[in-house]
C-alpha cells in the first residue's frame, strides 16, 4: 500500500488484482446488470487512484474502494428512478402511459415524512456499529456478506449487529400498548331535599319572598356515610324534584314525567344515575339506558337525569372523586351553603327545606276546568 502511495502503479494493480472481483460482485449485486457492473467498477477504481492522497488510513483501503464503488451504484439506481434511460435503450422515445407517475397528496406526505422521522429518530439512538449496519443492509440494500467485505468485519459479526438492531428498533416502533382504564369508584347516593333561601321576615299570606327565585340546591346523601353534595340547579326542575320528594302531583305531567313515559312505552329502562364529573365549576350526569338488548349512556344536566331516576325509581351515584372534592358533612351544610352563597349582597336569610306547603305557596293551585 505505501507503494502505491508512491506513485508505483504495479502496486495499485496489485491491489486492483485483490479488490476487484469483489468489487464487481458488489456492483453485480445491486445494478442486476454484468456490462454495468463492469462499468462501474472500472470508475470506482479510477477514483481510487486518483484520489489516493485522500485516503487518510491506508489499512482501510478496501472499505474506502467499496464505499466509493456504493456511491457510485446509488447515483446510477437514483438516475433509474428519476426516468433516465440508458442510449442504446430500445425504449428510448416511448410515450409514458398515463398514471405511470405517482403525486402523492399532501396527507400521504404528511403521513410519510412523520413515519420516516419516527424511523430516523429510532434509528439514530442505535449503537454506532448498529446503526451503520442497519443503513447499509436495509437503505442500501447490501447483503451482510457484502457489508462484512465493505467494513472489513466477520460476517457474523454483522448479523449479530442487525438482529440486536431489529430488537432495539421493534421496542422502539411497536405502537404503544393502551392501557386499560381504570373504572372509577361510584357511591350510591339518596336525594335527600331540595332547599331554597328564604329571607328572614319576609313570609306573608300570599308568598314567601325568596333570596333568589331561579335557583334551587339539591342535596345529594351517601347511602352508607354523612357527605352531602350540593348541586345548584333551576327553579323548575328543582321544584319538580321537591313535588315528588313531598308525594305531591300536577293535573298535567311536567317534562320529566313525560320521559319517563316515553321510556315505559317503548320498553326501554333507567339502569342507574350518575354524577361523574366536574368540568369547570359544572356537573355532569350520565343516564345509563337498556333498549332493546343493548346498553347505551346518554349525557344528560344533572336535573333532568335526577327528575327522571326518582320518577322511575333508578339508583343514583356520584363517582367518589367528587365527594371526596365537593362534598360537605351532613351537619355542616346549611351553615356551609350560607358561607359559600354567591348572594352576598342579599338581606339576611335562612335555608329551608321546599317542601309541600312552600311548594303550594309558590305555586298556587290550578283553577279547576270549567265544563263546556
Amino acid at each position: 500500500m505505501a507503494a502505491s502511495l508512491a506513485g508505483d502503479h504495479r502496486a495499485f494493480g496489485e491491489l486492483v488484482d485483490r479488490h476487484g472481483p469483489r468489487l464487481e460482485a458488489l456492483a453485480r449485486r445491486l445494478l442486476g446488470d454484468e456490462a454495468e457492473a463492469e462499468d462501474l467498477t472500472q470508475e470506482a477504481v479510477l477514483q481510487a487512484y486518483l484520489g489516493l492522497e485522500r485516503l487518510r488510513d491506508p489499512e482501510r483501503f478496501a472499505s474506502w474502494v467499496y464505499g466509493i464503488a456504493l456511491n457510485l451504484a446509488k447515483m446510477r439506481l437514483r438516475s433509474r428512478r428519476d426516468g433516465a434511460l440508458p442510449l442504446a435503450d430500445p425504449a428510448g422515445g416511448r410515450r409514458v402511459p398515463e398514471g405511470l407517475v405517482h403525486e402523492p397528496s399532501p396527507e400521504e406526505l404528511v403521513e410519510t415524512r412523520e413515519v420516516w422521522a419516527r424511523v430516523q429518530r429510532a434509528v439514530d439512538v442505535l449503537p454506532p456499529e448498529q446503526r451503520r449496519a442497519v443503513l447499509l443492509h436495509y437503505v442500501d440494500g447490501l447483503s451482510c456478506e457484502e457489508i462484512a467485505a465493505l467494513l472489513g468485519e466477520p460476517a457474523g459479526t454483522v448479523r449479530v449487529r442487525l438482529h440486536r438492531a431489529r430488537a432495539r428498533l421493534r421496542d422502539r416502533l411497536a405502537p404503544p400498548t393502551p392501557t386499560r382504564k381504570e373504572i372509577p369508584a361510584m357511591i350510591e347516593v339518596t336525594l335527600e331535599d331540595v332547599v331554597v333561601r328564604v329571607l328572614v321576615g319576609g313570609d306573608d299570606e300570599e308568598a314567601p319572598r325568596l333570596g333568589n327565585r331561579q335557583l334551587r340546591i339539591v342535596l345529594l346523601r351517601e347511602k352508607d356515610g354523612d357527605r352531602v353534595l350540593p348541586i345548584w340547579i333551576g327553579a323548575g326542575e328543582g321544584d319538580a324534584l321537591a313535588l315528588v320528594l313531598g308525594g305531591g302531583s300536577v293535573p298535567r305531567p311536567l317534562s320529566a314525567d313525560l320521559m319517563a313515559h316515553l321510556l315505559e312505552a317503548s320498553g326501554a329502562s333507567v339502569e342507574r344515575v350518575t354524577i361523574s364529573s366536574l368540568r369547570d365549576k359544572t356537573f355532569n350526569a350520565t343516564i345509563a339506558l337498556e333498549a332493546g338488548g343493548s346498553r347505551h349512556e346518554v349525557d344528560a344536566r344533572p336535573s333532568d337525569a335526577l327528575n327522571l331516576a326518582v320518577r322511575v325509581g333508578a339508583p343514583i351515584e356520584v363517582e367518589e372523586s367528587i365527594l371526596d372534592s365537593s362534598g360537605i358533612r351532613a351537619d355542616e351544610v346549611l351553615g356551609k351553603l350560607e358561607e359559600d352563597s354567591p348572594f352576598a349582597d342579599e338581606p339576611e336569610g335562612e335555608w329551608r327545606s321546599l317542601s309541600a306547603d312552600l311548594l303550594e305557596t309558590l305555586h298556587p293551585p290550578w283553577p279547576p276546568a270549567t265544563e263546556k
